[in-house]
């Protein structure tokens, strides 16, 4: 008797146990699945987005999942032109050089991309442009640099300028903002914003005749002899010494009757005739030069006086006009430059400065004459 009540006890613990393990069991929720129904970028990236070389930008977690209850919410993100920008599996974008590239951001099967476009430097657009002056007068081949008399709104708009002339004849402008007096007469110059061309600025420009010294640059000279050169060219000579501003190089030309020289030797037969050529470019008004020797204590070796200046305008057909044209001060060493020389007033783009007479050279109160004439500088120009 006592083991049939053990076999029905443990028979009804286990039927106890049963009935409570299958009452749990309505209690576990069913885990059910929900598919993405759709993803949508934020607004931020909607447009695509432009990245400076070498920045980054974190684009995790910018696009909104359809349902919200959607149980794949996992995102991995792909760049088509790794080359320009490159993304890590956190969302990371990195950009490595100019271009564009298709960056894919993908959720539950589900793609959205945008484009990132990777610049060297982040364009700021101008919101206002202001000339210092609304007027300027400039001289008849003067040149001036716009871009230093003009203020933009905001400070570092980089979105850069172009640049027009109502009348180019009289007034020319390049893309950089070099403007030019052309000739006589008025014209009117506008700044605008290339990204907001209505954004723009204008200023009056009057074109006065020159006067002064000619600015120099793409001047060229050429010379009646092959030019002497020591060893190491000391002088620093050469056919642009004498209009490169530079007082540290000296245009020598070897004297009738003499020879100098080394690396270059150099003779001249006596009785022979000297001479330089400056082209100017283009036909310009002048009426003085100007002559700065080569220093205050070596007087024998200037130029006293030409027995010609002549002008042409295809260098090879040359008019005179000026003969016998001495050189003040020249025996007086420490006048190291001349005053401006008179020349008749002559438009050409080729003036010739020619000498053969021995008083060209030549100066009594010196009892040794220098080798060769040299001049540091040579001005040409215009007085009103």
């Amino acid at each position: 008797m006592l083991n049939n009540n053990k076999v029905f006890a443990f028979a009804a613990t286990f039927l106890l146990f049963g009935l409570l393990l299958a009452g749990c069991g309505k209690n576990i929720p069913e885990v059910r699945e929900v598919g993405v129904e759709s993803i949508t970028l934020s607004e931020e990236l909607t447009n695509g987005v432009t990245l400076l070389k070498g920045t980054t930008l974190n684009v995790g977690w910018k696009v909104t999942v359809l349902p919200e209850n959607a149980t794949d919410r996992a995102e991995n993100f792909s760049s088509a032109n790794p080359d320009v920008a490159s993304v890590n599996g956190n969302g990371l974008v990195t950009a490595n050089t100019e271009g564009t590239a298709a960056i894919t951001i993908s959720v539950g099967g589900k793609n959205v991309e945008f484009t990132v476009t990777v610049v060297n430097k982040i364009i700021v657009p101008a919101t206002g442009i202001q000339f210092m002056s609304s007027e300027l007068k400039l001289k008849k081949g003067e040149t001036l640099s716009l871009p230093g008399q003009i203020t933009l709104t905001p400070a570092d708009a980089n979105d850069g300028l172009n640049y027009t002339s109502s009348d180019p004849g009289v007034v020319s402008v390049n893309a950089e903002g070099l403007l030019e007096g052309i000739s006589l007469g008025t014209a009117t110059i506008t700044a605008a914003s290339i990204k907001n061309p209505s954004v723009k600025a204008t200023l009056t420009v009057q074109v006065m005749p020159f006067s002064g010294d000619y600015p120099r640059a793409g001047w060229t000279m050429t010379a009646s002899h092959e030019l002497m050169i020591a060893t190491n060219n000391p002088e620093g000579n050469s056919l642009l010494a004498a209009i490169d501003g530079d007082l540290a190089t000296n245009f020598c030309l070897v004297r009738p009757g003499k020879t100098s020289g080394t690396t270059t030797k150099v003779t001249v037969p006596s009785g022979a005739a000297i001479y330089f050529v400056v082209d100017m470019k283009t036909a310009q008004d002048v009426n003085y030069f100007r002559i700065r020797h080569r220093d205050i204590t070596q007087a024998f070796i200037r130029w006293y006086a030409f027995d010609e200046i002549s002008g042409s305008n295809d260098g090879t057909n040359f008019e005179v006009i000026a003969t016998d044209v001495a050189i003040p001060n020249a025996a007086t060493a420490s006048v190291q430059e001349t005053v401006n020389i008179a020349l008749p007033k002559s438009s050409y783009r080729y003036l010739k400065f020619y000498a053969q007479k021995a008083q060209c050279f030549n100066q009594s109160s010196y009892t040794s004459q220098g080798n060769t004439v040299q001049i540091q500088e040579l001005y040409l120009g215009v007085a009103p």
